[in-house]
């Protein structure tokens, strides 16, 4: 069966909300970055169904919100008071220097040319960017490896390492790189690396559904990682598999937030 690109978003709007909420640790890390750019007007890229557009409205900062799929613009656009754009990332409608800043969260994977979009971030932007991303780094440190080693041709080219996505951001034209590192609290949001501490989320048709790290594996892959994964923790050596990842999960973190100028 072929692999799935990506999720089509607009099959999944309706229900996104049910798995994907506010991460406190991403949105602490976007308002520290913003505040540190001294920034009041903001364009968010790949805002969704508005979930973090609603918490920087709510801190005060003026929101335009960015999404190429309709059906989560139109829920977004019903939840907050931002305005919102139906467009791609990768070429912004927006005049140059027009924005304060750029953020975006867990968008950057899903770009198809991640240079010309952050070279299209540093044009809007007249200040600079804070993106949160997960980087090769923290997706190499998940127990899912072991269970689904797909991933490794499937989803880690997707996902640049974080010395090449800093790189990447100098040659944008950025002057200034700062990445922090952010560990996700496993409350409410069903990212896909939610399940590193919930392995039963895995058996979750609806939880796989909603993440487009699931839907670029191959059925027949994930039946046998499953079955795999359900053995070890009847047995007990599911622990043992996990804690070999534990080290450099404490050295990568869960993902990243960079802040440019």
């Amino acid at each position: 069966m072929p692999v799935s690109s990506s999720i089509n978003y607009g099959h999944v709007a309706a229900g996104y909300d049910k798995s994907r909420c506010i991460e406190p640790a991403i949105a602490s890390a976007l308002a520290e970055g913003l505040r540190s750019l001294d920034a009041r007007r903001v364009l968010e890229v790949g805002a969704g169904t508005g979930n973090y557009t609603g918490v920087l409205t709510a801190s005060g900062i003026s929101v335009i919100a960015l999404d190429r799929s309709p059906a989560m613009v139109e829920i977004g656009a019903q939840k907050t008071c931002a305005r919102w754009i139906l467009s791609d990332a990768s070429a912004l409608p927006l005049r140059t220097r027009s924005m304060e800043a750029i953020a975006g969260v867990n968008v950057l994977h899903h770009l198809p040319d991640l240079p010309a979009a952050l070279s299209e971030f540093r044009r809007v932007a007249r200040v600079g960017v804070v993106l949160q991303a997960v980087v090769r780094e923290n997706l190499a440190t998940l127990w899912y490896r072991h269970y689904f080693p797909e991933i490794d041709k499937v989803l880690l080219p997707l996902h640049p390492t974080l010395g090449s996505l800093i790189t990447a951001m100098f040659h944008a034209g950025f002057k200034r790189v700062a990445a922090a590192k952010i560990f996700y609290s496993g409350q409410g949001d069903l990212t896909f690396e939610a399940a590193r501490s919930r392995p039963h989320l895995l058996f979750e048709s609806g939880f796989r559904a909603s993440t487009s790290g699931f839907r670029r594996l191959g059925s027949a892959d994930i039946a046998r990682g499953l079955a795999e994964l359900e053995r070890d923790l009847e047995s007990g050596a599911f622990a043992r598999i996990a804690a070999t990842f534990d080290k450099a999960h404490a050295d990568a973190a869960d993902c990243v937030v960079i802040t440019a100028r």
